[in-house]
């Protein structure tokens, strides 16, 4: 439960960050910088997911399952 909760934290940092980043970035005449803005935070938080879903959810299931091979 920790870990889940480590992640949601950094999760809500990232679209913190991303929402200020938004405020002060000029959107209609930047709206490229916004999309690659965008783009890199929501690559930042499917990293973090897949990094907490290979490290832990899977070796949980792995656990409890034992594979006959």
């Amino acid at each position: 439960m920790r870990e889940f909760m480590t992640l949601i934290g950094q999760i809500f940092f990232i679209s913190l960050v991303q929402t200020i980043v938004e405020v002060f970035l000029d959107t209609e005449k930047r709206s490229q910088q916004i999309r690659i803005i965008n783009i890199a935070c929501i690559m930042g938080s499917i990293y973090l997911l897949l990094q907490f879903v290979f490290g832990y959810i899977l070796q949980e299931i792995t656990s409890i399952v034992t594979m006959p091979f």
